[in-house]
């Protein structure tokens, strides 16, 4: 699935609510910049407690989303907490008929979990409340080939931390890790096996971090990856006491050394938001310095216009 000139996008809050109500006016700008058409759902834009909206008022939002054939795509204006309160009273089955793309990340990886467990790809990508500031031109790019169709491809510098390696592939899977860690032993698990596991995170203590990766390595999300990919782990609370690691020896301790944990990836509650298909064959090249991130196109006529 991927979009084309003149195709709906939704955009709804399936979550936390805006603070900003202005957002949704500038990712609408950025679509039309596209030469796409959008509208905000009648729900999107309200506040009920912690949420935009009650539970009911959000799924029908996002049914509704789902149930146009016109849509061909569903933007998360937000993240925050919520997905996982509606997500499994949602009918995908549509996407059968109408298949369209569901974009988004932070608490939207509960979405994408989903998804994965139906076989369809998802976007994992920078949300319109990240218009507030100005997003670099190459993330713009990148994400717009993601939506298109186009083969997305990017680097970022190595570390210190990560392993050695010269190339690796494999279907990429994850998201936010306090999301993922939520759903481990329910109807909403995934399978990791032969998979590149990615996670990035936001506001988590060390503590809370070790909690989650033990938990994953218990429930041997951890044991047979092709590739750990990390990417940002912001807004790390200074513990007291000071915990004895920081989130990069956190996350090694607790994988196996049978495949390459690679760090510093350029994605999750950053500005410097790159995007990642989801559910897609990913390829991770190291040069020593750089590593470089490959996803294939499937979007064939616009690859040869190109």
């Amino acid at each position: 699935m991927f979009i084309k000139e003149n195709d709906w996008v939704a955009l709804v809050s399936p979550a936390g609510y805006l603070e900003d109500k202005t957002v949704a006016d500038k990712a609408k700008s950025l679509l039309k910049k596209w030469h796409l058409q959008s509208y905000t759902a009648p729900h999107a834009l309200l506040q009920y407690g912690h949420f935009a909206g009650t539970d009911e008022q959000r799924k029908s939002d996002f049914q509704d989303a789902l149930n146009r054939p016109e849509v061909k795509m569903i933007w998360a204006l937000r993240g925050g907490y919520g997905s996982i309160r509606i997500v499994e009273d949602l009918d995908f089955s549509v996407l059968k008929k109408n298949p369209k793309l569901i974009v988004g990340f932070s608490d939207i990886t509960i979405f994408h979990i989903r998804l994965h467990q139906l076989g369809y790809e998802s976007v994992h990508a920078f949300m319109p409340v990240q218009l507030n500031k100005k997003i670099d031109k190459k993330i713009i790019k990148q994400t717009k080939n993601a939506l298109k169709g186009l083969s997305i491809n990017y680097s970022f510098t190595s570390t210190s931390y990560n392993s050695h390696f010269k190339q690796v592939e494999g279907v990429v899977i994850g998201g936010n890790l306090a999301n993922l860690y939520s759903v481990l032993g329910t109807s909403l698990d995934f399978d990791t096996d032969e998979k590149i596991l990615f996670i990035e995170d936001v506001g988590e203590q060390l503590y809370q971090i070790d909690r989650m990766m033990i938990s994953l390595k218990k429930a041997k999300k951890l044991m047979n990856l092709k590739a750990l990919l990390v990417g940002q782990f912001t807004d790390i609370p200074i513990d007291q006491p000071k915990f004895s690691k920081n989130y990069q020896e956190i996350i090694k301790e607790h994988t196996n050394g049978n495949y390459p944990v690679i760090f510093n990836a350029p994605i999750g509650h950053t500005h410097q938001n790159f995007p990642l298909i989801l559910g897609r064959k990913l390829v991770l090249t190291n040069n020593g310095h750089k590593i470089n991130i490959y996803q294939p196109g499937i979007n064939t006529t616009e690859n040869e216009k190109k």
